[in-house]
């Protein structure tokens, strides 16, 4: 609360609600303030205690691709963590993945207090597992790019300098043939050589049928080139 304020928002106990207050009085309590203040509704006059923010020290594994660390960080004692909050460390950004509690168990959120461990993934830039598959021989590789890049099964994509066609997605959910997912979600892209482009149709019978699948666009004398 700055000094010049003269007014500020608090909860009325007389209201039960959020209310605007007239400051009354303020007196410094060591690194906090005691503040009097009065309700412009029901014109109750009472106290807030206001007190910074303590410290504290919280264990982090972080995962940055291939490597991880465990780091101290300080957070503040009531700050809420929640699985996949982005954070920012070391000027990255991170994604929570899992919340571990003092008593070895897995937790949605938590404050501070309860927590033994958090383990997060980076997540300014995300490590896209692939698997190029081309006849009978299998290759592994790895896609590094933004968290919200899209990819879509079915979509045709380069990657070392050779154009593949995105067999199927695999997630946390499982490998589906159909869909587009931002990159954070997915964990194997399963890639193969895209179909070989149609023959340009030489004879009338071909254009007509060509023209029937849409192919040559719009053409209304598929008779002729």
């Amino acid at each position: 609360m700055d000094s010049s304020e003269t007014s500020c928002f608090a909860i009325c106990p007389t209201c039960e609600a959020e209310k605007e207050h007239q400051i009354v009085r303020k007196r410094e309590v060591g690194s906090g303030l005691d503040v009097k203040i009065q309700c412009n509704d029901c014109s109750l006059v009472h106290k807030i205690h206001i007190r910074p923010n303590k410290g504290v020290k919280l264990a982090f594994l972080l995962n940055d691709g291939p490597t991880s660390s465990n780091v101290k960080i300080e957070v503040d004692d009531d700050e809420m963590f929640r699985v996949e909050d982005i954070f920012e460390h070391d000027e990255k950004l991170w994604r929570i993945n899992t919340i571990e509690s003092t008593q070895n168990k897995f937790m949605r959120k938590s404050l501070p207090e309860r927590i033994g461990r958090i383990t997060a993934i980076r997540f300014d830039e995300v490590r896209v597992k692939v698997t190029m598959t081309d006849g009978d021989i299998s290759n592994p590789g790895l896609i590094i790019c933004e968290p919200d890049r899209v990819f879509a099964a079915g979509s045709i994509i380069e990657y070392e300098g050779e154009k593949w066609r995105i067999r199927s997605i695999n997630t946390s959910r499982g490998s589906t043939l159909r869909g587009k997912f931002d990159a954070y979600k997915i964990k194997r892209l399963y890639l193969q050589p895209p179909p070989p482009p149609k023959k340009a149709p030489k004879t009338s019978r071909e254009r007509r049928q060509a023209w029937k699948e849409g192919t040559l666009g719009y053409n209304p004398n598929p008779e002729k080139k």
